[in-house]
């Protein structure tokens, strides 16, 4: 810390400051003459922060910051960006590829292949996505991989696969829960479970995705 402060010229009752800052910010009391190298993951993400921000930035970059960190440690440091940014008046500009961290940002702009795909805020980017192209149904059956492929033969061609659900956007939800279950059930897939659900970031970003690469295989035809 006293490192970094140095390199950006801070005097000595400045640097004092702003290091007793840091080592609060960053909860690394009792750590102290510790080798920056044997805190833990998230300790040492903490602590880079601390030391970038130890000239009171008023823009700070941060690319994939979580990155390797456990959940609960993303979720401290989440923290940390959000009181900087409400309290600190600090404009923080961050790369994740998490799509649940992006939930938390106040403007988003999504990336796909060296090109941005959605860019706005992230309720108006789900808004935007209902108006466009409906309501989000979670379908929950046997040999979801099998179901999902049935399904994209079908017509339903924002179907994706979300762990073992599989999530699909219809402008007629119940039309379609009736649809897919007939469709299912047909092919001699058993549905558990058909269910409306609010829209995550990772589905905006799924369907964003898919219909560039429809739009690609297209232009190739």
């Amino acid at each position: 810390i006293k490192l970094y402060a140095g390199i950006y010229g801070l005097d000595k009752k400045t640097a004092s400051k702003r290091t007793k800052w840091v080592i609060s910010m960053a909860e690394l009391e009792g750590s102290e003459k510790k080798q920056a190298g044997s805190l833990p993951m998230g300790l040492r993400q903490r602590l880079a922060l601390g030391c970038a921000l130890v000239h009171k930035p008023r823009v700070l970059f941060l690319d994939e910051p979580t990155s390797g960190v456990d959940p609960l440690g993303r979720r401290r440091l989440w923290e940390i960006f959000y009181r900087l940014a409400r309290e600190e008046k600090v404009a923080v500009l961050v790369t994740t590829h998490y799509m649940s961290e992006a939930e938390h940002c106040d403007h988003l702009s999504l990336m796909f292949a060296g090109k941005i795909v959605a860019d706005s805020y992230p309720e108006k980017m789900k808004k935007d996505l209902e108006k466009e192209a409906g309501k989000l149904i979670e379908v929950s059956c046997e040999n979801p991989l099998a179901g999902l492929e049935i399904l994209n033969q079908n017509g339903f061609k924002g179907a994706a696969l979300f762990g073992k659900k599989i999530h699909v956007i219809a402008p007629d939800t119940k039309k379609a829960e009736k649809n897919i279950g007939d469709l299912l059930n047909k092919n001699k897939i058993c549905v558990t479970g058909c269910l409306p659900r609010e829209l995550s970031m990772e589905d905006v970003f799924v369907y964003r995705v898919l219909a560039l690469e429809k739009e690609k295989k297209d232009v190739k035809k």
